[in-house]
């Protein structure tokens, strides 16, 4: 796996993790 790899499924993986938190917990965000 290349560093764009890498990168790419760290940013995935954030987006995932923020969107679930903003289904679960609407009143933070």
């Amino acid at each position: 796996m290349s560093f764009i790899d890498v990168a790419g499924l760290v940013v995935a993986l954030a987006l995932v993790v923020y969107l679930l938190g903003a289904l679960l917990f609407p009143e933070r965000f």
